[in-house]
């Protein structure tokens, strides 16, 4: 089974957020026109959220007191956005930022991971290997599916 274009996941995010805003049910995971099977909706209201945007890259920059996590789009053909139109200097363009402060950003950082340990235990099949994420020199304090590490008395 193929999966969607980007192209084609952005027209369905983009139906789904109009049906939305016009009050209809987000529809529940099933075949598309296309005949590929559409992810179930996550249980988030949407209203607020702004128009999405595709990213096919992610930066970080810090500084003592705030994280930059920014989502990108380089583009797949040379020259795009290059300041001085020159192949090879190619620039990404930004879709998308967060800025946080340092907590927020550990925090964000252990439930994505902690989510990854999730999908790995829930769709990678057993026989397959399973890198999970888990939290170092923390005591008792670990992300999901990792056991803590016995203390020695």
């Amino acid at each position: 089974m193929s999966h969607p274009s980007r192209e084609q996941m952005m027209e369905a995010i983009q139906a789904a957020a109009a049906a939305q805003e016009a009050g209809e049910p987000l529809p529940a995971g099933g075949p598309s026109p296309e005949g590929q099977r559409l992810p179930d909706p996550l249980p988030i209201d949407w209203t607020t959220e702004g128009p999405p945007a595709a990213a096919n890259g992610v930066q970080v920059l810090h500084t003592p007191q705030e994280f930059a996590v920014l989502f990108t789009d380089m583009a797949m053909f040379p020259g795009r956005n290059a300041a001085d139109g020159q192949t090879g200097h190619e620039r990404a363009r930004v879709v998308g930022s967060l800025r946080m402060h340092p907590d927020t950003y550990f925090q964000a950082l252990m439930v994505m991971a902690s989510n990854w340990n999730k999908f790995v235990e829930a769709h990678v099949p057993p026989q397959m290997r399973q890198p999970k994420f888990k939290l170092l020199d923390a005591g008792d304090l670990q992300l999901y599916g990792i056991k803590a590490p016995k203390e020695d008395a």
